[in-house]
């Protein structure tokens, strides 16, 4: 199985679990889980270690690299305007201007009309009219002072609001699954090469001729079914360990140690030991008897 077969029984599914997402993080959050889903379903059907070793860095790779998908689709833009109008603040000049004025223009006013019921004009009465004139001049400033209009602030904020596109964002995991695909079968080659080259091996070494020889006639007497036939290819097998510099031991009280021991009717070797240079590879099995 193929992580890109997972991918397309899963499509449907994950294209819905994406609209719903809308957003960039939402939708990298639904990918990791669907990463990790076929991580899971590939692993159950997959019989090489190696090959399971391979399929988790790779996925893991992938997960690490969801931010960098593609995936922007419709861009809106909300705009809001705040105004703010600062409060008035009190004009102190402004204030003792227009005391003043209302002062100087009443005083001028009363001393002119007082002046008015005398015949002629003096110049008494020029400079009473001046100071009405300097009075209503400091009540006009003073009102200049106390009537600016109080400062607005406008404030404009912006809120960008970026949807996914689904079908985009599936697409471009599914690249990035191929990818793995392909990386994932030059492992499976390696590993045919590799088992390739293994045949006709034996722990790791080309198997010899007496080797092949032995087990051929092995597996001949047991295809025939010959008892006599079957012992002498017994005395083969001694004859190869022997070349091997491996001896054959059978039990006695001299090879005692060599020996796992259990009761029976008769002592004798149940199961020979195998020594090689007085040191034991495999220990036997004896019968002590009665």
């Amino acid at each position: 199985m193929k992580m890109i077969d997972i991918l397309e029984k899963d499509k449907d599914r994950l294209l819905t679990d994406l609209a719903k997402a809308a957003t960039a993080e939402k939708a990298v959050h639904v990918l990791e889980n669907e990463s990790d889903k076929m991580l899971l379903t590939y692993n159950e059907h997959c019989g090489s270690e190696s090959e399971r070793d391979a399929a988790a860095y790779m996925m893991q790779a992938v997960r690490l690299s969801l931010p960098l998908i593609d995936s922007v689709g419709d861009t809106k833009v909300w705009e809001s305007e705040t105004v703010k109008e600062s409060e008035r603040k009190v004009s102190i000049p402004g204030i003792i201007l227009m005391i003043l004025g209302i002062a100087l223009t009443v005083f001028g006013l009363v001393v002119l009309a007082a002046a008015g019921s005398k015949e002629g004009v003096s110049t008494d009465v020029l400079m009473r009219c001046l100071i009405v004139l300097g009075g209503a001049a400091m009540m006009y400033f003073a009102g200049r002072l106390t009537g600016k209009p109080a400062k607005v602030k406008r404030t404009k904020s912006q809120q960008i609001e970026v949807h996914i596109d689904p079908g985009k964002v599936y697409r471009s995991f599914r690249t990035a699954i191929l990818s793995v695909d392909q990386s994932l079968e030059e492992v499976r080659a390696a590993e045919r090469w590799s088992k390739r080259e293994k045949a006709g091996t034996i722990e790791g070494r080309p198997a010899t001729t007496p080797e092949i020889d032995l087990f051929s006639d092995l597996l001949a007497a047991s295809y025939i079914g010959d008892a006599e036939y079957a012992l002498e290819k017994i005395d083969s097998i001694k004859y190869y360990l022997h070349r091997q510099q491996i001896e054959v031991v059978d039990f006695s009280e001299a090879t005692r140690q060599y020996f796992d021991l259990m009761p029976g009717t008769e002592a004798g070797t149940i199961r020979p030991a195998l020594v090689a240079d007085g040191v034991l590879l495999k220990k036997g099995l004896a019968s002590t008897g009665k």
